[in-house]
């Protein structure tokens, strides 16, 4: 059976780069209004009507005459009368992975260029959850999804994204996803162990993603080689001149530094607009509209800081996308408490990028404060290098002058970072040994390395890396996904649900219960059920309220109407009853 694996990121679905994903409707073609957003959208479906998918004989129906360029929508009906349990929307989940996986396979036929990716991605959302029955069984919904996508993207050679919105189901997802039958692609190596340790580090806030070009490559980005072979191509250079350029031994910077020469050669002849710069090329190679796995991955960490070296703004668009919108620097645009640090600049300011060798020679006079802060970085936390090559040398900089910085007398430090590599080299274990930790997604030394196959494993090395990261239980009081509980649970919820209903007036009038709410809240319970009454000792009913004694004040009037309280009159003794049950067959009082 082929490799498939099922990941689960929060985001945008409409922002990621996939091959097809999953637009709900029902069999009259209705869509919910935020999916209309997609430009092009909405005339689409309406010239995709089938008349199989209008019955209701089929489930699933690839929009028509869609743009080859861009991630295949894939109609797929919910129940249009509802639905009695989770299992109901099997069939159709399972349809469309079976039409996305077809349409995919049929668009790699018709392509011109090589897939980025060994298995088709197919993208879905949380489906039949908002509605159709959905709402109050959104815990079984999931655990459905996750299975069936498992079982037919296996049966289909693809792979699946479950992309969430709701950090309740996330956390969910996060939890069910920890049994070792989702990552056997992981455990036959120590790459699980590994992304264990990295995320027990990320729970501490110690982990900090530095990106490199690699993490862009699956929306679409080129990596530095084919950034500089597309900028030749753009100067239109003959055929010698391009192949001095490209196969000769000139450094990439050197490359660049060329190519913006004969930029700014054809610009004063007038062969270029003189309103146009260089960087301007560079930026609409870079520039994406939407994001791969690897930005949304590292996204979903929430981690305090992060930096890259790409100029694009996909980890920006990921993050705004999972709730954590970044303060870019050094733009100082502040946008979230949460920072990115872009060392060689940005596409929002092209006069920032860092190309050619000149611009790397001048970094360290305009830029020694950012390098700076790289440096503070690495020596207080532990930096997860991604989509890096080793041999960049801003990279080997950092890393020299951190470790001349630390004392020297230190004990066996640990390595200061880890780099997720896409091959395996014994040499550059033993340079980096006591520096970097080194993690290959490769496979063995010696053995071949399928770099497409490498990028692959290292996505879902970063999958692991967050689900196991996830702390959050925000789904535990949450009723609409009290289906999905494991036994030890729900005895955890109900005893916690009633602690809750048992307070006095007193004690949630305490200093300590805002702490207490707060958790609460956190766990799942809206802020309205708080007050959750206590259990009548008669009738069993979580109906009692607190009986108020003597003079009351007009503050409770409200409290009294809407059967909050109760008045127990003027007469206090230490025998007087203190709550009374609010079902009208009991109204019985206790203690």
């Amino acid at each position: 059976m082929p490799q498939s694996h099922v990941y689960v990121i929060m985001g945008d679905i409409t922002h990621l780069q996939c091959d097809a994903w999953m637009l709900p409707s029902d069999s009259n073609y209705a869509v919910e209004p935020h999916w209309t957003g997609v430009v092009g959208l909405e005339a689409a479906v309406q010239r995709s009507h089938h008349d199989a998918y209008s019955k209701g004989h089929q489930f699933a129906l690839p929009v028509s005459a869609w743009n080859t360029a861009l991630p295949l929508p894939i109609l797929t009906a919910v129940p249009l009368t509802g639905f009695s349990t989770a299992a109901d929307l099997k069939p159709r989940i399972e349809a469309f992975i079976r039409a996305g996986a077809a349409a995919s396979r049929q668009r790699k036929a018709n392509a011109r260029t090589t897939p980025i990716r060994p298995n088709p991605l197919l993208a879905m959302p949380s489906f039949g959850s908002d509605g159709g029955g959905g709402r109050l069984r959104k815990g079984d919904i999931l655990s459905a999804i996750l299975e069936q996508a498992r079982i037919t993207g296996a049966e289909e050679g693809v792979d699946v994204v479950l992309v969430l919105k709701d950090q309740k189901s996330f956390a969910l997802a996060q939890v069910k996803r920890r049994s070792s039958e989702f990552w056997s692609e992981l455990s036959d190596r120590d790459l699980l162990d590994q992304a264990k340790d990295l995320a027990a580090i990320a729970k501490t806030g110690r982990l900090v993603p530095f990106m490199g070009a690699g993490t862009s490559v699956s929306a679409g980005a080129p990596s530095w080689k084919e950034l500089i072979a597309e900028l030749s191509w753009d100067l239109d250079l003959a055929k010698d001149e391009r192949a001095a350029l490209l196969d000769g031994d000139l450094d990439a910077r050197d490359q660049a530094a060329y190519l913006r020469a004969r930029f700014d050669s054809d610009k004063d002849n007038g062969e270029i607009p003189s309103e146009q710069t260089f960087n301007d090329s560079v930026i609409r190679h870079v520039d994406l509209p939407r994001y791969g796995l690897a930005p949304a991955l590292l996204a979903g960490l929430r981690t305090e800081q992060a930096i890259t070296l790409n100029y694009d703004t996909l980890f920006e668009l990921a993050s705004a996308d999972v709730g954590d919108p970044r303060t870019v620097i050094p733009d100082s645009r502040v946008n979230g408490d949460h920072w990115l640090l872009k060392l060689h600049g940005s596409v929002t300011n092209p006069d920032s990028i860092v190309l050619t060798r000149d611009d790397y020679l001048g970094y360290n006079a305009s830029r020694e404060a950012l390098s700076a802060v790289v440096k503070a970085t690495l020596i207080t936390h532990h930096l997860l290098f991604v989509g890096f090559g080793l041999r960049d040398d801003h990279f080997h900089e950092i890393i020299h002058d951190v470790r001349r910085a630390m004392p020297q007398n230190a004990d066996a430090p640990e390595p200061l970072a880890t780099a997720l590599t896409l091959k395996s080299s014994p040499l550059n274990d033993m340079l980096w040994q006591n520096k970097l930790n080194l993690v290959s997604m490769g496979g063995p030394v010696g053995a071949p390395v399928d770099i497409p196959t490498a990028a692959r494993t290292l996505e879902i090395f970063l999958d692991a890396l967050l689900a196991f990261s996830t702390d959050s239980h925000s789904y535990l009081l949450a009723d609409e996904y009290l289906d999905a509980l494991e036994p030890g649970e729900r005895s955890l919820r109900e005893a916690i649900l009633e602690f809750v209903g048992n307070r006095t007036v007193g004690e949630r009038s305490s200093a300590a219960w805002p702490g207490i709410a707060q958790t609460l809240t956190d766990l799942g319970l809206p802020g309205d059920q708080h007050e959750l009454r206590p259990r009548c000792p008669l009738c069993g009913e979580a109906s009692g309220v607190p009986i108020l004694y003597g003079m009351v004040g007009s503050d409770v009037q409200e409290d009294l109407a809407r059967g909050a309280v109760v008045l127990g009159g003027c007469i206090v003794s230490g025998a007087n009853p203190s709550w009374h049950c609010m079902n009208e067959s009991c109204q019985h009082e206790w203690a």
